[in-house]
């Protein structure tokens, strides 16, 4: 019995000093996050200060003008539709702290970024990872490399988007579409209530995160009735959660816009989505836009593990054999779903990705990338090795696959580069520049069709929607005409050094910068 008594002493000690070993380890990472965060806002050069060049800091730029007014018309209770063009969750987290002045989302940032880390640890210790593992994938995708902390130091709607998808994955991996050791199994009621708040909450934050919340909850409800193990109390507590702030959000949009589209809907179904080319984009924003836009770099460039969880995504198909799995797969084809969703953006385009912060887009994304990453080089120590060994040598082989200029004579069909020999304009005059051509097809306007860049030797106009066919005339400018032309076509090689890594061969290619 006194054996018994000390056994059971000695496993109850070893319990709690696990646990505390966790909390030790979660707190090192929220300190450090913290850390890295606050030194990140500081250093950062548009950060709004009296003492400045520009005081106005990142508060001159559109976007967070925008969310600065809305927050504070909030605080005052101003509901005009003047003074909300974006959708108001991000300004009701900003709201409370408009008496912090320039500063007024350093706090609900930090928060958003912290609960972030802490989501995604909780997830991760459900797929059974550690705590330790957890923390340095949530620190190592969420303020690393510089581009992407500062993402979360500039005020962007997308940093209150990031917790709440990351706190509904979570929930929901861990109440449905896990079992046994990774399932909640104590105050399921009220988590299913807050999992069905997150999941209505996200759209209103960010419509297109309604491709989000509608994968996880379709995951969800798919794996429960498949695996037999719908509980009606537990999805009428989440509707009821939807339901309350669907209800909640909806009153407060009609008091500010009324029953009809704000002018932002309005803007952006104007602007929106297309699929022509989405490949091309794809390659631009993923891989590499180099040599054709003179400056930016692709996704993988700039963050090189991004290749991990690419070929994470790959093996799922010949790896994933179990319930364990279920929630790689929800991960790997919202990642898929989101990012191919936003290549299509007409807006987004390389040289905005990091000139102008757009990478902010795909904040959420990068952690998941991180777990599949995780997963992808753990499985080189198991014994399907010899799966993930094959299929990170097809990822890598076809992330040799270059898209390179090459000149053909002018008037040629099939043209997806042309080079305006001139004095470079200034990169605004050529990047926001309303301007139409023509050609034998039809008309292309800028932004929407092909995108105009300066570079050393004048400007380029690169094709999105289709090539230029034939003889491409300026409707705007008409003097543009007579100018020296270069026109560009395009060929596939493959090389043993791809362009996403060092020394970036692309970059070296014709034409110039």
């Amino acid at each position: 019995m006194n054996i018994h008594k000390f056994n059971r002493s000695n496993f109850s000690g070893f319990s709690n000093n696990k646990s505390y070993h966790r909390i030790f380890i979660f707190l090192f990472g929220v300190s450090i996050t913290t850390v890295i965060y606050l030194l990140g806002y500081l250093h950062y050069p548009a950060r709004p200060t009296p003492a400045a060049r520009f005081p106005e800091g990142w508060w001159g730029w559109f976007d967070q003008s925008k969310y600065l007014q809305s927050a504070q018309a909030i605080s005052h209770w101003d509901l005009s539709p003047a003074q909300h063009w974006y959708p108001f969750g991000y300004a009701l987290l900003g709201a409370p702290f408009v008496w912090m002045g320039n500063n007024c989302y350093l706090l609900p940032d930090l928060l958003c970024l912290l609960a972030t880390v802490g989501a995604i640890i909780f997830l991760a210790e459900g797929l059974g990872l550690s705590v330790f593992a957890g923390m340095l994938i949530a620190i190592g995708t969420t303020v690393f490399p510089a581009p992407i902390l500062s993402v979360w130091v500039v005020p962007w709607n997308t940093t209150l988007s990031v917790p709440l998808i990351w706190w509904a994955l979570a929930l929901a991996t861990r109440l449905v579409l896990l079992k046994d050791a990774g399932r909640l199994s104590i105050s399921r009621l009220p988590l299913f209530v807050l999992l069905g708040a997150l999941l209505a909450f996200i759209p209103v934050t960010r419509p297109t995160d309604l491709l989000i919340s509608g994968g996880v909850a379709a995951t969800c409800f798919l794996t429960a009735l498949w695996e037999r193990e719908i509980r009606w109390k537990e999805l009428l507590a989440a509707v009821a959660g939807a339901t309350v702030v669907l209800g909640i959000a909806g009153a407060l949009y009609v008091q500010i816009y009324g029953f009809h589209a704000s002018e932002y809907m309005v803007h952006s179904k104007e602007l929106g989505f297309r699929t022509d080319l989405l490949w091309w984009k794809t390659y631009l924003l993923l891989l590499t836009p180099r040599p054709w836009f003179p400056d930016g770099e692709g996704l993988m460039e700039q963050i090189n593990w991004l290749f991990f969880g690419i070929a994470g995504i790959a093996m799922l198909p010949w790896t994933a054999r179990s319930r364990k799995d279920i929630p790689y797969i929800l991960l790997a084809c919202l990642c898929i779903g989101y990012s191919l969703l936003f290549f299509s953006y007409i807006d987004l385009i390389p040289s905005g990705l990091w000139r102008y912060n757009n990478v902010h887009y795909f904040k959420w994304v990068l952690p998941a990338m991180g777990l599949l990453a995780w997963r992808c080089l753990t499985a080189l120590f198991s014994p399907g090795w010899r799966v993930a060994l094959g299929t990170i040598a097809a990822v890598f082989v076809l992330s040799c696959i270059r898209l390179l200029p090459v000149q053909v004579p002018n008037s040629s069909s099939g043209v997806w580069m042309l080079t305006l020999h001139e004095a470079p304009p200034s990169w605004p005059d050529s990047y926001f520049r309303d301007m139409t051509v023509a050609d034998q097809d039809g008309k292309l306007a800028n932004i929407t069709g092909f995108r105009s860049l300066p570079d050393t030797q004048g400007e380029r106009w690169i094709a999105l929607a289709r090539p230029f066919d034939g003889v491409v005339r300026n409707l705007t400018m008409q003097d543009q005409n007579s100018l020296p032309v270069t026109s560009w076509g395009m060929k596939l090689t493959l090389r043993p050094n791809p362009c996403w890594l060092p020394p970036y061969a692309c970059h070296y290619k014709a034409p110039a910068p």
